[in-house]
């Protein structure tokens, strides 16, 4: 099953346009692949208080369109609108190789590599280890910097590579950018979940009666993960999650008929979107007295206008505002 969290029902509808055609039928027949279009669900002309739904022309679906559910604009508890934002993967600097170089001296640099099969729990995890150990002569920064470079990337390749990178980007050479590498997506495989990961540097003097951490490395964290807003692996993975519930709720059971794809996607892993997400509740008729939350979410496209898609996501509140009569405001 694809559905998760508190909603009886989440939905999922990809808009790479407005259509000029407000009614159904017109919509149908006229509209371009892409375009959404918000109409009243008696098929008439949109007016406060009415009920509506959302249409998404799709030459791939069977009788060329997508649809939401109806929703009542005095059921809906929440309208939420983002604009597109990049995903930011956490970066951590290692500094003070410079002035620092010593003759007898391990330097170790240690990540610690949380793991997803264990939900990033912070007691689970694996250690990679990098290390340089200095003779009897005192090496330069640089010599020690790139030792510790080398050592870290062998072992990620031992791991397969394609967790972090490692790069060494200041002009004096003597620093380490250690960055979680972004991860790909394969619908209802891998939904491409960042890297998680911890850093420790330590120098130990090898002639030391006691053996101690001397400290004259600094970790600095130059970023945090962020997964952002309306990114192209959101869309894909939150698309093909909304289509098991109206496609296939139970995936992967019908062999050998699910070799073949039948569930239609639109969302493209390279695209960005902004994000209009709107939470109702829908009262049943038997018992009568329950309600039941759900959620309808339409992801704009950019296109690659470069705006972010602003100007189309604008568009298609001002035809929400149309139904419930409220002011979302606008993305700017």
């Amino acid at each position: 099953m694809s559905i998760y969290g508190g909603n009886n029902l989440t939905e999922a509808i990809i808009a790479k346009g407005l259509a000029s055609e407000t009614a159904t039928g017109a919509f149908i027949s006229s509209a371009t692949d892409g375009e959404v279009q918000l109409v009243a669900a008696d098929g008439g002309a949109p007016g406060e208080g009415k009920k509506f739904k959302v249409l998404q022309k799709a030459t791939g679906a069977v009788g060329g369109f997508e649809f939401s559910d109806v929703i009542e604009p005095s059921m809906i508890t929440k309208v939420a609108i983002a604009k597109h934002s990049a995903e930011v993967q956490k970066s951590v600097s290692i500094t003070g190789f410079d002035g620092n170089a010593r003759a007898n001296t391990t330097y170790l640099v240690h990540v610690k590599l949380y793991s997803d099969s264990a939900v990033n729990s912070v007691d689970n995890w694996d250690l990679i280890v990098g290390s340089y150990v200095t003779g009897a002569v005192v090496p330069s920064a640089t010599d020690i910097r790139d030792g510790l470079v080398a050592s870290l990337n062998a072992n990620l390749a031992k791991r397969g590579g394609g967790e972090l990178v490692i790069t060494t980007p200041d002009t004096s050479g003597t620093d380490i950018v250690i960055t979680g590498a972004e991860q790909g997506v394969v619908k209802g495989k891998m939904v491409g979940r960042m890297i998680e990961f911890g850093v420790t540097a330590k120098v130990f003097d090898e002639g030391a009666e006691v053996s101690e951490n001397l400290g004259l490395l600094t970790v600095t964290t130059l970023a945090e993960n962020h997964v952002g807003v309306g990114t192209g692996k959101y869309a894909v993975n939150f698309e093909w999650f909304t289509k098991g519930f109206k496609y296939e709720a139970y995936r992967q059971t019908g062999f050998p008929a699910d070799f073949s794809e039948r569930t239609p996607y639109y969302a493209d892993i390279n695209e960005e979107y902004s994000v209009i997400t709107i939470a109702y509740k829908t009262s049943r008729t038997s018992p009568g007295v329950e309600e039941q939350p759900r959620s309808l979410t339409i992801l704009v496209a950019d296109g690659a206008a470069n705006d972010s898609a602003v100007a189309l996501t604008n568009s298609i509140v001002a035809r929400l505002e149309a139904f419930t009569g409220a002011d979302y405001g606008d993305l700017v």
